[in-house]
């Protein structure tokens, strides 16, 4: 039968020890905030980033997208006239 292990049981896990020293390493406080921080930050300015490229790209494929048809329309008249 296993035991299960007492919530008060404040053994390192695997991830928290540093096995040169042996000795645990519990992330601290405001490691965690700091790095929630950061991770918001960098959502952020991803997201500009890419509302910024949308706005810039979003034209330029539609251009592309009309010039496209309109080389399809061409190559189908041109073939349709040569058969």
């Amino acid at each position: 039968m296993v035991q299960k292990k007492a919530p008060t049981d404040m053994k390192a896990t695997r991830k928290h020890k540093d096995f040169k020293s042996r000795q645990a390493r519990q992330s601290s406080y405001l490691y965690r905030i700091i790095t929630k921080a950061v991770k918001a930050v960098a959502i952020i300015i991803g997201a500009v980033i890419g509302i910024a490229l949308w706005a810039v790209v979003r034209p330029i494929l539609r251009g592309i997208g009309w010039l496209i048809s309109i080389l399809t329309a061409a190559g189908a008249i041109y073939w349709l006239m040569t058969l």
